[in-house]
């Protein structure tokens, strides 16, 4: 699926459960929409401070799980022990 569509379908899904789609929330689906690779929450977090300095990491971890309860995102947790998003 093209990241700009699966976006707009994540998007859509987070409305029809009402939830806010606020510009740090909407940040993290952006990264998850594009990225080719599997991230950490650390790594989501490096790349929305760029553009939103005052998010905090305990949000991206509730959009994260947030996503993962709605099964729109799985968590896998490598040999490390750290989990990664698809």
């Amino acid at each position: 699926m093209e990241p700009q569509a699966r976006l707009g379908e994540l998007v859509d899904k987070l409305r029809e459960m009402e939830c806010r789609i606020t510009p740090q929330r909407m940040a993290v689906l952006k990264i998850l929409a594009t990225s080719e690779e599997h991230l950490t929450a650390e790594q989501i977090y490096a790349q929305v401070t760029v553009d939103l300095p005052t998010t905090s990491l305990a949000t991206v971890y509730k959009t994260l799980s947030l996503l993962e309860d709605m099964g729109e995102v799985l968590a896998l947790t490598l040999g490390n022990g750290v989990k990664r998003y698809d």
